[in-house]
């Protein structure tokens, strides 16, 4: 019997990337793909597994309901909201199974390839921590490990690790909510043990791609997924006592510690005020502080004990020196609510305190620390009593909506949400941002909207809504990569290599080439190379037979020609010639045989590439080519205008090189006879 299932992902990229795993796990005996709509991949698989014979559709959804709009008939994030899922914070990718006219979630999973350091490191905990509370298994995969990259000669700096409190959080939150939610370490093309001694350490047991990949075809298919639940939390808790191993003891909970935290099922307060030998004290710059927050800190690290690091955003009160803090606090900002000063001094409980700079200095939201009260949350509990001090600059219009009506504000914002729901109170010492800036100091009992966000709890119908149509009501810059990605890496597969796919919220984390036998590949890209007027590309495609070397297609995609860049075709052009101006960072064999991932160690010869650049946007937001041309000086034009099950492409040339390259590319698909898309 046919069973169909919808991946719904941010982008092309996420989508394509959890059908990789389906595939590779099940390894099926036929594959066939084709497209529902212009946006809607479907690959119809066949295959046997666990000794059961199974026959799947799998439908790609790329591009969420977001930013108001109405891209598909029904929004798949409110079967969340309605469960419990109140911050603004969503998954990469979503994984239903639709029956009976219902569509039901089995999973969401996250995908990083960015560096797990530092605030980054529990940058994705909102998402983990709403998701998580529904009932709706979360995986957040995190490819280990990433070097931060010197921005002038691009050579790696130190390796960083994160801090082991963050996955931690997620084998607690599994318990505390009794739903899968993880983090899987999967090898990145970075990893070798062998040159880097921070790693030598490192058991390689611990990555957990076998696990994922079977736990959700495990979970796909209805049979029993316990097992893999149990080794991939195993493996969170190994990577936790490893990177505990390297921090110092002194300001850290030791891999002893820890094991014992997890052995005896204690919670994190309680544990931490028994065996937790230093006090909380976050690291702020100098120049970060504002007002009183020097002094502020000075009280806190006096008063407080550590929760897993010293250098954690929040540490613990203990219910014996709440009042010595509202006293303290009281002395440095004498105008602060003295009935909530009262409250804050009650000694019935510990209180966690969170210290958030939150803001950068023009007012818009550090993303990283939004995270940060939700992992306070799946460490210990939304039931403990939390206090925020903010430090950083609020926008004048923020804060005059925090002081009349902070519930607005909570559901508008969705940073100012993360703060409200999951604190008891918030402090403000802070510089406001308006025509004249001045300062402001205001502490808020703010548990009433705690209370209204936290008491959001799963409801009877669980995570079901009724289903929606696969095919977008509307078409956007989504749907061009979408378009230009089928085109590229199914249809033209045997004479092309996808180098790079960056839809908006894609994966931009690399750039990969064939050069002789080898894959080589470009990590951490910059968004720009503004010494050389350079714009990191949407697309870049190597195709082969066209001339006597290959050709790099390098496309920038838009919605419409207007919000094309100016000069953009050189600036496509120009990146990839500076980026070959340094060595990649890696580099694999792939031919006769697939390698394994090394650091390379020799440049990339730009004039062994035939580069062209390229601009690709819908037909209903096309301007007159000439006028893209004249604009954006690109060698073609990809003219895309979505038709019931695919697409009508005018390519448009103004090189000869790109002449002959829409000459080949045409003469291909003529050859495969794809219907369901022409090109002329």
């Amino acid at each position: 019997m046919l069973r169909t299932f919808r991946i719904h992902g941010d982008n092309i990229v996420e989508c394509e990337r959890i059908a990789k795993l389906i595939l590779e796990e099940t390894a099926p005996t036929s594959v066939e793909i084709s497209l529902m709509s212009p946006s809607t991949i479907v690959y119809n698989i066949y295959f046997n597994y666990l000794g059961r014979n199974f026959e799947w559709q799998l439908e790609l959804l790329p591009g969420f309901n977001k930013a108001g709009r109405r891209r598909w008939e029904a929004n798949i994030f409110t079967i969340l909201k309605n469960n419990g899922s109140f911050l603004d914070e969503t998954p990469d990718a979503i994984v239903t199974y639709v029956e009976d006219g219902l569509e039901t979630i089995l999973y969401a999973i996250e995908f990083c390839s960015a560096l797990q350091a530092g605030n980054q490191a529990w940058q994705r905990s909102g998402r983990a921590f709403s998701t998580g509370r529904t009932g709706c298994p979360y995986i957040y995969v995190v490819d280990f490990v990433n070097y931060e990259l010197n921005p002038k000669t691009r050579k790696r700096k130190s390796l960083r690790f994160p801090n082991p409190a963050v996955p931690y959080s997620y084998i607690n939150f599994s318990e505390d909510t009794e739903n899968f939610v993880a983090q899987v370490y999967i090898r990145s093309s970075e990893f070798d043990k062998y040159i880097e001694p921070k790693l030598r350490d490192f058991d390689e047991n611990n990555f957990a791609e076998a696990e994922l990949s079977r736990y959700i075809v495990k979970r796909m298919c209805g049979f029993d997924t316990s097992k893999e639940e149990s080794i991939i939390l195993q493996k969170n808790l190994n990577i936790v006592l490893f990177l505990a191993s390297s921090l110092q003891p002194k300001t850290n909970f030791t891999p002893s510690q820890w094991r014992k935290l997890y052995a005896n099922r204690q919670g994190i307060i309680e544990y931490s005020l028994k065996n937790s030998g230093f006090s909380f004290r976050k690291k702020i710059s100098a120049k970060g502080h504002h007002g009183n927050s020097v002094d502020f800190l000075d009280l806190a690290e006096k008063l407080s004990v550590g929760m897993a690091s010293k250098e954690l955003p929040f540490g613990i009160i203990p219910a014996e020196n709440r009042r010595n803090l509202a006293n303290g606090i009281h002395k440095l900002y004498p105008t602060y609510d003295a009935t909530v000063l009262n409250k804050i001094a009650s000694d019935h409980s510990d209180l966690i305190l969170c210290m958030i700079k939150g803001f950068k200095p023009k007012g818009d939201d550090n993303r990283p620390d939004r995270g940060i009260l939700p992992l306070a949350a799946m460490l210990a509990s939304t039931d403990i009593e939390v206090m925020t001090y903010i430090y950083g600059p609020v926008i004048e219009r923020n804060f005059n909506a925090l002081i009349t009506k902070p519930e607005h504000l909570a559901a508008s914002n969705g940073f100012w949400r993360a703060i409200l729901a999951l604190s008891d109170f918030v402090a403000l010492d802070v510089p406001i941002i308006a025509g004249h800036s001045y300062d402001a100091e205001v502490l808020l009992d703010t548990s009433t909207l705690k209370e209204y966000y936290v008491e959001q709890l799963p409801d009877e119908k669980r995570l079901t809504q009724d289903e929606f149509s696969s095919i977008p009501q509307s078409f956007h810059e989504d749907d061009v990569d979408t378009g230009i990605h089928f085109l590229f890496s199914h249809l033209l597969h045997e004479v092309c290599f996808e180098g790079m796919c960056n839809p908006p919220g894609g994966d931009w984390s690399g750039l990969s080439v064939l050069y002789d036998d080898y894959e080589v590949r470009w990590l951490s890209l910059p968004r720009v190379s503004e010494e050389v007027d350079g714009k990191r590309p949407d697309h870049v495609l190597e195709i082969f037979g066209v001339f006597k070397r290959p050709v790099l297609l390098s496309i920038e995609s838009k919605e419409r020609s207007v919000d094309l860049e100016a000069n953009v075709g050189e600036e496509l052009v120009n990146y990839i010639q500076n980026l070959m101006n340094y060595v990649p960072n890696v580099e694999r064999l792939v031919h006769p045989r697939i390698g394994t991932w090394t650091q390379s160690k020799h440049l990339v010869d730009f004039s062994a590439f035939e580069v062209i650049s390229a601009a690709a946007y819908l037909r209903g937001y096309a301007q007159a080519n000439r006028t893209v041309f004249e604009r954006s000086n690109c060698d073609m034009l990809f003219i895309m205008e979505p038709v019931e099950h695919g697409w009508e492409i005018e390519i448009v040339t103004t090189t000869r090189a790109a002449k002959i390259l829409k000459e080949f590319i045409c003469d291909k698909i003529d050859e495969i006879g794809f219907d369901d898309i022409t090109l002329f």
